[in-house]
């Protein structure tokens, strides 16, 4: 177990920084497009393209970061209200969710990939699509890694306590 939570820190700790490279992309692209178009009333044509791509990369490995770290918006004012068998309850049902959303996005990619692979962005033309959405992939391959992992771990610890 100590195995799979040290390979779990490795992947956050890329994602975590490529959310960083991203949001410090997206910052400076905007910041050079502002100067520049107050300077010369000109515009770079692939900065809006270049900027919808670094967010969905930025968002989705900022999801990572918020699974690994249990900070995801819970209905706490449910969740603390009800008995800890129920607490218990919510929490499989949960995993198993996030355990299903995450192949969800895998397979949802795969399918789409021939469509993806094929299309292109109107003005960076060498980069397909695919690149596009391969973040949803991932976050969906660490979804189901970390919940099998928080799975596993409940089960070999005999950690039953209500909640998270």
């Amino acid at each position: 177990m100590k195995l799979y939570r040290k390979i779990l820190n490795i992947l956050k700790l890329i994602s975590t920084v490529i959310m960083l490279i991203c949001i410090l992309g997206i910052v400076t692209i905007m910041l050079s497009e502002l100067i520049v178009r107050n300077l010369i009333n000109t515009s770079f044509r692939w900065s809006t393209e270049l900027c919808g791509f670094l967010f969905m990369w930025m968002s989705f490995m900022g999801l990572i970061t918020l699974i690994d770290e249990n900070r995801m918006i819970n209905l706490d004012m449910i969740y603390v209200r009800v008995s800890d068998k129920l607490r218990n309850v919510f929490w499989i049902v949960i995993r198993i969710s996030m355990i299903f959303l995450g192949i969800i996005m895998v397979v949802s990619y795969k399918d789409m990939y021939p469509i993806l692979a094929t299309s292109r962005f109107s003005t960076m033309q060498k980069l397909t699509k695919a690149w596009h959405y391969l973040p949803c992939a991932i976050a969906g391959v660490y979804f189901v890694l970390v919940s099998l992992y928080e799975i596993l771990n409940r089960v070999i610890n005999k950690d039953h306590k209500g909640g998270d």
